[in-house]
């Protein structure tokens, strides 16, 4: 971006300057002699518009030249310098600090803010899971994040260690762009988690596979809440219930913010729902048949045993 800026600089320059020795030449060719520094006034003051009139062509050359000149300062000014050079400079320097990393642990990295991330992101929030967007295009970045969103700007050969990939729960690829999708699934191939990837041409799938990504969602078949749903399924296994015998099995769920279960014991919950809660996973630590007395906390992966709709009715406790 740096140097595209530098480039479109130069060139406006090299223009002044150009226009600068046309303008002498053409009030030398009016009988009129004016100093190059009287030419780089006048191109000055007719590229912004300003055109105070001390110096004015009289030719029919020279009002022609006159006009490609005013015309040349408004394109310039309002179609490269304001959109390109001077607002994004300004929201670097004033308007928006934009993070490079996060310190966060059990959370979802989302690779690329698309027009179906923040639906995803609803999801998330609604489960009370943390998460991070990841983008590479600065734009995109400050769009996340003048909507409330947590985001970073990072290069993706970067993004394992500025997203803590290795702490995560999983991983989303919302990119269009297959190359970015393969980029970053490439730099967390050694990283053991799920990975998902939201893809619009599913030819391309099997590409994503090869770069290890563990399902491969097309929006073309499901809608933008569902495919949230999906890729949240994934991440706290949401009611994939394992049959042990008969009408009996085991279920793991994430405990989101604003759980009925949250803040309960053990003794508490086996009582009210009627399972059996085996191991608690909390930042790390597993605690295998915890005591009775064991407060259920926020973001914990719960292992519960009992009869189906006991479990379904768990469900509901934990994340309804």
């Amino acid at each position: 971006m740096k140097k595209k800026t530098s480039a479109v600089l130069g060139l406006f320059i090299f223009s002044i300057f150009l226009l600068t020795v046309i303008a002498v030449e053409i009030k030398k060719s009016e009988g009129e002699e004016i100093s190059y520094l009287d030419g780089l006034y006048w191109v000055i003051t007719t590229v912004t518009t300003v055109g105070y009139g001390d110096i004015v062509m009289q030719s029919q050359t020279g009002k022609i030249f006159s006009v490609f000149v005013q015309i040349y300062g408004i394109a310039f000014l309002f179609g490269v310098a304001l959109p390109y050079i001077l607002i994004p400079w300004a929201e670097r320097r004033f308007l928006l600090s934009i993070p490079e990393r996060v310190d966060m642990t059990d959370h979802i990295i989302v690779f690329g803010y698309t027009k179906l991330t923040p639906h995803l992101i609803a999801q998330i929030e609604k489960l009370g899971a943390r998460y991070v967007i990841v983008e590479t295009d600065r734009q995109r970045a400050i769009e996340a994040l003048k909507n409330n969103h947590n985001a970073i700007l990072c290069r993706i050969d970067a993004c394992r260690k500025n997203a803590n990939a290795d702490r995560a729960l999983s991983a989303v690829v919302m990119w269009d762009s297959v190359e970015k999708s393969l980029d970053a699934l490439i730099t967390l191939k050694d990283v053991d988690i799920p990975k998902i990837a939201v893809l619009s041409d599913p030819f391309y799938a099997r590409y994503l596979h090869y770069a290890g990504v563990s399902k491969v969602i097309t929006p073309k078949s499901v809608a933008g809440a569902q495919v949230a749903k999906i890729i949240l399924e994934k991440v706290t296994r949401d009611m994939e219930i394992k049959t042990v015998l008969g009408s009996y099995g085991m279920t793991e769920l994430m405990v989101p913010e604003r759980s009925l279960v949250d803040g309960m014991n053990v003794q508490r919950i086996s009582k009210r729902y009627a399972v059996k809660i085996l191991a608690v996973w909390r930042e790390g630590k597993l605690f295998f048949m915890p005591e009775t007395d064991f407060i259920i906390e926020k973001g914990d992966m719960i292992l519960a045993f009992g009869e189906k709709n006991s479990l379904i009715k768990f469900y509901d406790g934990v994340v309804g």
